[in-house]
Protein backbone atom coordinates (compact mmCIF):
# COMPACT_ATOMS: atom_id res chain seq x y z
CA UNK A 1 0.00 0.00 0.00
CA UNK A 2 1.22 3.15 -0.82
CA UNK A 3 1.38 6.52 1.75
CA UNK A 4 -1.07 8.44 -0.21
CA UNK A 5 -3.61 5.49 -0.27
CA UNK A 6 -2.98 5.13 3.84
CA UNK A 7 -3.33 8.87 4.49
CA UNK A 8 -6.94 8.48 1.97
CA UNK A 9 -8.03 5.40 3.96
CA UNK A 10 -7.51 7.02 7.24
CA UNK A 11 -9.12 10.33 6.37
CA UNK A 12 -12.02 8.16 4.96
CA UNK A 13 -12.57 6.48 7.56
CA UNK A 14 -12.20 9.26 10.48
CA UNK A 15 -15.22 11.18 7.90
CA UNK A 16 -17.36 7.55 8.29
CA UNK A 17 -16.58 7.77 11.92
CA UNK A 18 -17.77 11.28 12.46
CA UNK A 19 -20.64 10.62 10.05
CA UNK A 20 -22.00 7.88 12.23
CA UNK A 21 -21.61 9.53 15.71
CA UNK A 22 -24.00 12.48 14.99
CA UNK A 23 -21.67 14.74 13.58
CA UNK A 24 -20.29 15.01 16.85
CA UNK A 25 -23.56 16.55 18.06
CA UNK A 26 -24.38 13.05 19.98
CA UNK A 27 -22.66 13.63 23.59
CA UNK A 28 -23.97 16.86 23.96
CA UNK A 29 -27.53 15.32 23.38
CA UNK A 30 -26.41 12.82 25.85
CA UNK A 31 -25.39 15.64 28.40
CA UNK A 32 -28.30 17.48 28.16
CA UNK A 33 -30.56 15.87 30.83
CA UNK A 34 -27.48 16.18 33.00
CA UNK A 35 -28.18 17.59 36.13
CA UNK A 36 -25.05 19.68 36.49
CA UNK A 37 -26.57 21.97 39.23
CA UNK A 38 -26.50 18.70 41.92
CA UNK A 39 -22.99 18.38 41.65
CA UNK A 40 -22.27 21.90 42.48
CA UNK A 41 -24.36 21.95 45.90
CA UNK A 42 -22.20 22.88 49.02
CA UNK A 43 -24.42 21.56 51.48
CA UNK A 44 -26.80 18.22 52.08
CA UNK A 45 -29.99 20.22 52.54
CA UNK A 46 -29.46 21.95 49.47
CA UNK A 47 -28.05 18.49 47.55
CA UNK A 48 -31.77 17.16 48.72
CA UNK A 49 -33.92 20.16 47.51
CA UNK A 50 -32.09 19.91 44.35
CA UNK A 51 -33.32 16.42 43.85
CA UNK A 52 -36.40 15.98 45.66
CA UNK A 53 -37.59 19.53 45.55
CA UNK A 54 -38.43 19.53 49.20
CA UNK A 55 -36.63 20.20 52.35
CA UNK A 56 -33.88 16.74 53.81
CA UNK A 57 -36.03 16.48 57.21
CA UNK A 58 -39.21 15.76 54.71
CA UNK A 59 -37.43 12.99 52.90
CA UNK A 60 -38.79 9.73 53.49
CA UNK A 61 -36.53 7.16 54.98
CA UNK A 62 -37.61 3.56 53.68
CA UNK A 63 -36.50 -0.14 54.57
CA UNK A 64 -36.78 -1.03 51.16
CA UNK A 65 -34.02 0.91 50.48
CA UNK A 66 -30.64 -1.11 51.22
CA UNK A 67 -27.43 0.59 51.63
CA UNK A 68 -24.26 -1.72 53.02
CA UNK A 69 -21.30 -0.53 54.08
CA UNK A 70 -19.01 -0.70 57.53
CA UNK A 71 -19.26 1.34 59.87
CA UNK A 72 -15.93 2.13 60.63
CA UNK A 73 -13.61 2.33 57.85
CA UNK A 74 -9.66 3.02 57.53
CA UNK A 75 -9.21 4.75 54.45
CA UNK A 76 -11.73 7.09 53.60
CA UNK A 77 -10.25 7.93 49.94
CA UNK A 78 -12.07 3.99 48.95
CA UNK A 79 -15.12 3.45 50.85
CA UNK A 80 -17.29 0.30 49.63
CA UNK A 81 -20.54 1.06 49.22
CA UNK A 82 -23.73 -1.35 48.00
CA UNK A 83 -27.05 0.17 47.27
CA UNK A 84 -30.08 -1.80 46.68
CA UNK A 85 -33.71 -0.13 46.14
CA UNK A 86 -36.98 -3.19 46.54
CA UNK A 87 -39.02 -0.44 45.42
CA UNK A 88 -40.95 -0.99 42.09
CA UNK A 89 -40.69 0.99 39.61
CA UNK A 90 -36.81 2.65 40.84
CA UNK A 91 -36.06 5.68 38.23
CA UNK A 92 -32.40 7.24 40.05
CA UNK A 93 -30.15 6.19 42.71
CA UNK A 94 -28.09 9.16 44.08
CA UNK A 95 -25.21 8.47 46.98
CA UNK A 96 -24.19 11.86 48.74
CA UNK A 97 -22.27 12.23 51.78
CA UNK A 98 -22.54 15.36 54.69
CA UNK A 99 -18.86 15.47 54.95
CA UNK A 100 -17.63 16.02 51.18
CA UNK A 101 -17.12 19.79 50.12
CA UNK A 102 -20.10 18.58 47.47
CA UNK A 103 -22.06 15.98 48.70
CA UNK A 104 -23.50 14.96 45.88
CA UNK A 105 -21.35 11.81 45.09
CA UNK A 106 -22.75 9.61 42.31
CA UNK A 107 -26.23 9.60 40.11
CA UNK A 108 -27.42 6.25 38.46
CA UNK A 109 -30.35 6.34 35.63
CA UNK A 110 -32.16 2.89 36.23
CA UNK A 111 -34.14 1.13 33.83
CA UNK A 112 -36.74 -1.97 34.30
CA UNK A 113 -34.08 -4.14 32.89
CA UNK A 114 -31.79 -4.20 35.39
CA UNK A 115 -31.69 -4.77 38.93
CA UNK A 116 -31.82 -1.59 40.90
CA UNK A 117 -28.38 -2.07 42.92
CA UNK A 118 -25.19 -0.50 42.37
CA UNK A 119 -21.25 -0.99 43.84
CA UNK A 120 -19.09 1.43 44.25
CA UNK A 121 -16.30 3.08 46.03
CA UNK A 122 -16.97 6.75 47.30
CA UNK A 123 -14.63 9.07 48.87
CA UNK A 124 -15.60 10.67 52.11
CA UNK A 125 -14.22 13.75 53.70
CA UNK A 126 -14.49 12.62 56.98
CA UNK A 127 -16.73 10.82 59.79
CA UNK A 128 -19.82 11.41 58.79
CA UNK A 129 -23.10 10.17 56.69
CA UNK A 130 -23.29 8.73 53.49
CA UNK A 131 -27.31 8.60 52.35
CA UNK A 132 -28.78 7.08 49.28
CA UNK A 133 -31.99 9.18 47.45
CA UNK A 134 -34.33 6.72 45.39
CA UNK A 135 -36.52 7.85 42.88
CA UNK A 136 -39.59 6.03 42.22
CA UNK A 137 -42.87 6.35 40.12
CA UNK A 138 -43.85 7.27 44.04
CA UNK A 139 -41.76 9.91 45.27
CA UNK A 140 -38.41 9.69 46.62
CA UNK A 141 -37.04 7.18 49.42
CA UNK A 142 -34.07 7.27 51.68
CA UNK A 143 -31.53 5.41 53.92
CA UNK A 144 -28.59 6.46 55.47
CA UNK A 145 -25.50 5.08 57.78
CA UNK A 146 -23.48 7.12 59.99
CA UNK A 147 -19.43 6.10 59.11
CA UNK A 148 -16.75 6.12 61.33
CA UNK A 149 -13.40 7.47 58.85
CA UNK A 150 -9.84 6.81 60.57
CA UNK A 151 -8.11 8.50 58.37
CA UNK A 152 -7.67 10.02 54.52
CA UNK A 153 -10.78 11.32 52.75
CA UNK A 154 -11.06 14.51 50.33
CA UNK A 155 -10.17 18.04 51.14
Amino acid sequence: MKRRELLKSGIMLSLYTFVLSGFGFYSSKISANWPKHLFHTDTIDRAIKGITGQPFHKLQTSDRVKLKVDKIVEDGSTVPVTITSELKATKTITVLSDKNPNPVIARYQMTSNIAPTISTRIKMGGSGSIIAVVETDNGYFSASKKIKVTSGGCA
